[in-house]
């Protein structure tokens, strides 16, 4: 089942996501408990560890995306689709929030709102002025299951639903076993779950070719600098078109790498010993050996292959 034409298709930006999270959690307050969309605001609010109506919602509050005001809360919601947090943005907004005289007497929360791509859970950068525990990221999954069975009589909120049900959908749609059927969210997906209990990153590398996503994982510090795996990933049409399995090296800057050629060799010897390619590019950071992908299997070997 699909609603069209879905408002939410084209309403992609961070500001009009903060405006259906403000729409939402305005039901939220006690005058519209008989409503169904006061259960919606307050499993969002439960999943933030609030279980507290709604008193107040200021949206750009010094800079704050939307700040929720309960009686004993302030719940800081940070909202993000495909960015990331930056230069300690919510650490700065809770400072803020503790210099304000009227709200001394409130405890302070957030909630990293993530509906694009994902990989991590939200981690304070700072446990003496925000605690983990008052730390909760909400992802596209947790607003699916909070709409699900109470977005069906209001045309806002099921539109929203199925617009972020859709990125879901198309990950299920995927031949789970061809990569090359795979779309990003189905990388995401996937790369969280093999990768859990490790240390990783995602993100989009831009090049002239048009870029890739690229997976970072398996860093080693080795003489002259750090020797890690990558995973490079391409679409076109919005499928998978290539997999390149790389072997990494960075030093602190050019010379450093050139400084370690021996050490590089080495290591490039032992991956071409198991099928790699070597690489040859030149500058701060070298891709020593590489491989394509033909399959998941080749994927998950490399990924849990020691380096």
């Amino acid at each position: 089942m699909t609603i069209e034409p879905n408002i939410f298709e084209f309403a992609t930006s961070e500001l009009s996501q903060d405006a259906f999270i403000c729409y939402l959690l305005e039901f939220g307050k006690i005058k519209y408990k008989n409503k169904k969309e006061y259960e919606c605001a307050k499993k969002f609010l439960h999943t933030c560890g609030i279980d507290e109506d709604v008193n107040k919602i200021h949206t750009q509050y010094k800079h704050i995306d939307v700040l929720v005001e309960t009686e004993n809360y302030l719940l800081i919601i940070e909202d993000k689709t495909y960015t990331n947090e930056h230069d300690d943005q919510i650490i700065r907004y809770v400072e803020t929030l503790k210099n304000i005289e009227e709200y001394n007497d409130k405890k302070i929360k957030v909630c990293y709102y993530k509906t694009g791509d994902y990989v991590h859970e939200y981690i304070t950068s700072n446990p003496s002025i925000l605690s983990q525990e008052d730390c909760y990221s909400l992802k596209r999954k947790h607003m699916v299951d909070i709409l699900k069975d109470n977005c069906s009589d209001n045309l806002i909120l099921k539109s929203y639903y199925f617009w972020l049900n859709s990125a879901e959908e198309r990950i299920k749609s995927c031949d789970d076993t061809n990569i090359m059927t795979w779309n990003s969210e189905k990388w995401f997906d996937y790369l969280c779950k093999i990768m859990d209990g490790r240390l990783f990153d995602i993100g989009w590398v831009h090049n002239q070719r048009g870029g890739f996503y690229g997976c970072w994982f398996d860093w080693y510090n080795v003489p002259g600098g750090e020797d890690y795996k990558q995973i490079e990933i391409s679409f076109a049409d919005g499928k998978t078109a290539q997999v390149k399995l790389c072997y990494k090296f960075s030093g602190k800057d050019k010379e450093a790498t050139l400084n370690s050629k021996t050490l590089i060799e080495n290591l490039q010897k032992k991956a071409v010993a198991n099928d790699f390619t070597a690489g040859n590019r030149k500058g701060k950071t070298t891709t020593y050996a590489y491989k394509y992908a033909k399959n998941k299997n080749d994927v998950e070997e490399f990924i849990k292959k020691p380096s």
